[in-house]
């Protein structure tokens, strides 16, 4: 018998090589699912458990269908690379499943040395005889079984395996009671494909087979392979994730974010892989404060806050942070975040808001500013009938001249605001000369020192210019200032004991912009913020509306805007992130 060759049949090989059969294909299919974006979780954990069993029993169905002693022994060996660690994976599985996979790796570490250490013994068990006694072959029913006469170590290893078997049934045991739905039924299928094989190895181990030899667990998996088969396909178990169905997540419009009960990154759809700081498989399983921007997570923390400001790809983004609650106990308790880009409603928000704060500057000036000039006029008016004095008239005429200034600054800044109508390269030398032609400069001189073409507003930059000139002319008086730093939106006491001196503005270029500068007082530090708050004005004169102008203008245009001291001791305004017509080609090149 013991040198038999030939191949035999038996009633067990098909519903062995079958059940092996589809444990790799489910393996594979798992696998498969594990590399595409969409995660599985467990994927990894479950298909080793799926091929390991599969492999088992395709040892075993081989090894049934040989008549010949060295081949069912090699079999025999080989069939351990699959049963040593078959129950370690069975319980990291359950443990993931269930949420605790939190063991120190050292534990993990050493449970797996022990399983290796069973398959290296059945390996070289004819040098040492720790896994069988003995090996020999036995005629049951018309065909040929090999009996094993099993010796210390394959003791050992059932404690060892059934200790683990027994921890997992006890976690699913746990589970069970608290969960529900679908849930529910994933974690009752892996029970039972737990206790199946479970029960025929107890029955193996005590030599209560009624067929002497044969291997009841792997006969036992091979029945629980069509349980486990239609788990997965009509439970979806291994597949879906307990707390969130794919498709839902698919659907969604908007990011969407599926943490579990401790806060760790399940599923993600594909707006909402955007938000994390990595890809989602990198992202699966991990805390979501390691993989979430912090303003997000604030929102979380927080449940009286809803809105969050990041950047995404460099840009800032606002967004709306919805939190639901899912599952009714701690076994499926997570939460599905939706995230929704509202930057475009915040922004129309606070263009709102600030076409508020300037109808509410527009009343106060309206209610204040022109009220000043009007009295003054109607006073002199007054002053006019009773007297005849036609001196009277001519300070009527000033006060008339003052609404009308201040009226035209508010429809400036009403009118245009921040909106730009007509952006195109423009020469800065030719209308810094066209502003200047426009304002009254006396005596004062401009001096335009580059040539720069920048992408902007004719008029809106007209404007700008035509303000700063007006700004410098009225108030610098080089010979006549009563202090340093009084030249933007002051008044001044000239002294008539001196000679007026020449007013001199110079325009000139920087590495990303340019400046406008003049030779007057300049303005002191402490003053250099104010003077862009409108209506902010020292001058008896002054509307305040000019330099705010001038920072609504550089704004509109997405430039930045300072005053600092000029070299001479003058105001200098620079204006920087400007766009030069070379710049505009080279991005719309780069863009086509």
């Amino acid at each position: 018998m013991h040198g038999a060759t030939h191949w035999q049949s038996t009633p067990y090989t098909i519903p062995l090589g079958v059940g092996a059969g589809l444990f790799v294909v489910l393996g594979v299919y798992l696998l498969r699912r594990r590399t595409k974006r969409r995660l599985v979780p467990g994927a990894t954990l479950g298909a080793l458990l799926l091929f390991v069993s599969g492999f088992w029993m395709g040892m075993y169905a081989l090894e049934l269908s040989r008549t010949d002693f060295a081949a069912k022994v090699l079999l025999n060996q080989l069939g351990y690379l699959g049963i040593a660690p078959l129950p370690l994976l069975w319980l990291a599985y359950v443990m993931r499943h269930a949420g605790f996979d939190d063991l120190p790796r050292a534990v993990w570490a050493g449970l797996g040395s022990i399983s290796a250490l069973v398959a290296g013994l059945a390996l070289t068990n004819q040098w040492h005889g720790l896994i069988w006694d003995d090996l020999w072959l036995s005629e049951q029913s018309g065909y040929v079984i090999l009996v094993n006469d099993h010796s210390i170590a394959f003791t050992g290893f059932i404690v060892y395996a059934y200790v683990l078997i027994f921890v997992g049934v006890g976690v699913l045991l746990r589970t069970l009671l608290h969960a529900d739905g679908i849930y529910r039924k994933q974690t009752l299928g892996l029970l039972v494909g737990g206790l199946v094989p479970a029960v025929g190895g107890i029955i193996y181990v005590a030599d209560a087979s009624p067929v002497p030899g044969l291997n009841l667990p792997a006969l036992a998996f091979s029945l629980t392979s069509t349980a486990v088969a239609w788990s997965v396909f009509r439970h979806r178990l291994f597949t879906l994730t307990p707390i969130a169905w794919e498709s839902a997540v698919e659907s969604m419009k908007g990011s969407a974010i599926v943490l579990d009960g401790g806060n760790r990154v399940l599923d993600a759809n594909p707006s909402g892989e955007s938000l994390l700081t990595g890809s989602l498989v990198d992202s699966y399983g991990r805390p979501a404060e390691q993989v979430l921007p912090s303003a997000i997570m604030a929102v979380l923390d927080d449940p009286s806050k809803s809105e969050a400001t990041v950047s995404l790809d460099g840009n800032p983004r606002d967004l709306l942070v919805n939190t639901t609650t899912l599952g009714a106990d701690t076994a499926t308790a997570g939460t599905l975040l939706l995230v929704r880009d509202i930057t475009e409603r915040k922004e129309r928000e606070r263009r709102l808001q600030r076409q508020n704060d300037r109808l509410e500057e527009f009343a106060s000036v309206v209610s204040h500013d022109l009220r000043n000039p009007l009295t003054v006029a109607r006073g002199y008016h007054e002053l006019a009938r009773e007297t005849g004095d036609d001196d009277y008239f001519d300070r009527v005429e000033d006060a008339h001249d003052r609404m009308e200034t201040i009226i035209d600054d508010l429809l400036t800044l009403a009118r245009q605001g921040e909106t730009l109508t007509d952006v195109s390269p423009i020469a800065i030398r030719t209308v810094a000369h066209e502003a200047w032609d426009s304002v009254a400069v006396g005596n004062s001189t401009l001096d335009v020192q580059t040539d720069e073409t920048v992408a902007a507003d004719r008029s809106r930059l007209r404007q700008l210019f035509e303000n700063l000139f007006r700004n410098a002319v009225e108030h610098s008086s080089t010979d006549s200032r009563t202090s340093s730093g009084e030249a933007v939106e002051h008044s001044s006491t000239t002294d008539q004991s001196k000679p007026a001196a020449t007013l001199s503005v110079t325009v000139g270029r920087l590495d990303d912009g340019f400046y406008v500068e003049d030779n007057g007082p300049g303005v002191p530090e402490s003053k250099r913020e104010d003077v862009f708050e409108r209506g902010y004005t020292t001058h008896e004169d002054g509307t305040g509306f000019g330099l705010p102008i001038v920072k609504s203008v550089a704004e509109a245009h997405g430039w930045s805007v300072t005053l600092t001291s000029a070299a001479s001791g003058g105001a200098r305004f620079e204006f920087t992130d400007v766009e030069t017509e070379s710049e505009s080609v080279a991005a719309e090149t780069t863009q086509n």
